[in-house]
């Protein structure tokens, strides 16, 4: 399965629950995020995983990845009028559409 299929289904599932998809697939110098999204003032930057064969969801983001997102939530919670932000990653095993949401810690 290709893993653009899960990024859709992430921003379709925060449209359920009640956030403002602003922009998926960011991208900017080395930096990629997945979705992000705003609910009541607070940015929700969303990456998405997904493995056939399970393994640790926290091993799924490498320090350096963080890092990167991380030097990007500033400016997004300028742009998009934000007071606080949430990273979270949307972790999908196997052919299963059921995430899990996992908050990662900064």
């Amino acid at each position: 399965m290709k893993y653009q299929l899960f990024e859709k289904h992430a921003a379709a599932f925060l449209r359920e629950h009640h956030h403002d998809v602003l922009v998926e697939d960011y991208r900017r110098s080395r930096t990629q995020i997945d979705v992000i999204a705003r609910k009541n003032e607070i940015l929700v930057v969303v990456e998405v995983k997904y493995r056939k064969h399970g393994g640790l969801p926290e091993e799924l983001i490498s320090p350096g990845q963080k890092e990167r997102i991380l030097r990007e939530i500033g400016p997004l919670m300028v742009k998009y009028h934000c007071k606080e932000y949430r990273l979270v990653l949307f972790y999908y095993k196997a052919k299963n559409f059921v995430p899990e949401i996992i908050a990662i810690e900064c």
